[in-house]
């Protein structure tokens, strides 16, 4: 008993300094001067506001304020800050956990192999209530295609009113004409599932037609994945989900029209291309625009601002330069008369076909023309690097 009286004096005397307060009689154990080597407060407070802005984890939080703030905290600290202060990185979409292939990159040249896909944007599992009802609201386009070099991660995107193969086609087409166009030579090597949006079927008529007539006098081979295997495609399977958190989940909600969502897309492929770090495997926290200048020397960046297209409008003019309703994509020829299908064939080979004929330059000018004006002219110089806080478009609300 006589143990207990030191301590009902020790509450007494704090429940009188507390001013009758019941809540300064108990005190948290611990040392005086708690966590003598703890990071200053206003630190702790711009980490977890970037933490909260960006969804990042804390190797790329670590290179983010070492980039754009100069604030060097080792990553083990930012982890720790995000447990005091109990912020976790929001997960949309979980991962099934299942077997990944392996990639040799020292197999490929950066720029040479492409994995591409379309996806539907619209996927209520992956997305908030309020982001998959603002595609809607809004009219968006619901397809998203993508392409992604392998070796450099850079990737260029593309939407569309309709999954159709025309649009399919004229992504692929734009694809290799920006390559060509900005000085990437050798062959190039595109990747696909086998969607109809790209011909179907790797054995199927439409696509062996459709690679030796147009992709292969154009230096590219078409490699199709095996059937139910949608990991052989994983770097833009992988980059759908990116899409999902980071931009899709975390911004549509915020579109006021599709205008609005054009340019938030073309802010998002400039963040990622130029200055999101990426921990994959040769990257080392990296942004895809620098590995490609530390392995390709000489590249000019304009090669990385790719402009966000409605594909519906540019495939229009696909007739310039080709005239593919005259081909029997899906007719054999034991259907149709020999003489009938020599003729067409013959109309895209030799002096017909537009990249070795000197009369379908022009063509193939007009076709690429409002890309590259669309670069030239699009304000990606002036803030690439802070793009990641400048994602979604400037307009005012809807009242």
């Amino acid at each position: 008993m006589a143990s207990l009286l030191p301590w009902v004096y020790t509450l007494r005397k704090r429940y009188r300094e507390g001013g009758g307060n019941l809540k300064a009689c108990i005190r948290k154990r611990g040392p005086r001067n708690p966590m003598p080597n703890r990071t200053p407060l206003h630190l702790e407070h711009i980490v977890v506001q970037t933490a909260e802005s960006t969804n990042f984890g804390p190797q790329r939080l670590h290179r983010i304020l070492k980039r754009n703030l100069g604030i060097s905290i080792p990553p083990g600290t930012i982890r720790n800050i995000l447990s005091r202060y109990q912020v976790r990185c929001k997960r949309y979409q979980a991962a099934n956990g299942g077997k990944r292939y392996r990639v040799n990159f020292e197999a490929f040249q950066p720029l040479e192999f492409w994995q591409i896909d379309a996806k539907d944007i619209a996927d209520q599992k992956a997305l908030p209530s309020s982001a998959y009802a603002a595609i809607f609201e809004n009219k968006l386009p619901r397809y998203q295609f993508t392409a992604i070099d392998v070796r450099t991660r850079i990737r260029f995107l593309a939407y569309a009113k309709e999954l159709s193969f025309l649009n399919g086609l004229t992504f692929m087409l734009l694809l290799v004409f920006w390559l060509k166009a900005l000085g990437v030579q050798g062959r190039l090597f595109f990747q696909t599932d086998n969607g109809v949006e790209f011909g179907g079927l790797g054995n199927s008529r439409k696509r062996i037609l459709m690679e030796k007539y147009i992709f292969n006098p154009l230096g590219v081979t078409l490699l199709s994945t095996p059937l139910g295997e949608k990991k052989v495609n994983t770097f833009v399977e992988r980059s759908h989900r990116t899409d999902d958190e980071e931009f899709y989940a975390l911004n549509l909600a915020r579109v006021t029209s599709r205008k609005s969502f054009l340019a938030m897309a073309q802010r998002w492929v400039l963040y990622y291309n130029f200055t999101r770090p990426h921990m994959g495997r040769e990257m080392q926290g990296r942004a895809p625009m620098e590995v490609l200048s530390s392995l390709r020397k000489g590249t000019s960046p304009v090669l990385g601002a790719f402009p966000v297209l409605v594909l519906d409008r540019v495939s229009s003019h696909l007739s310039r330069l080709w005239d593919i309703s005259r081909i029997p994509w899906d007719n054999s020829p034991k259907n149709k008369k020999e003489g009938l299908v020599n003729e067409t064939l013959e109309h895209y080979t030799g002096e017909n076909f537009p990249i070795s004929g000197s009369s379908r330059v022009s063509q193939v000018a007009k076709f690429l023309l409002p890309m590259l004006q669309l670069a030239l002219l699009y304000p990606w110089s002036k803030g690439w690097n802070n793009a990641e806080h400048e994602i979604s478009a400037q307009e005012p609300p809807k009242k």
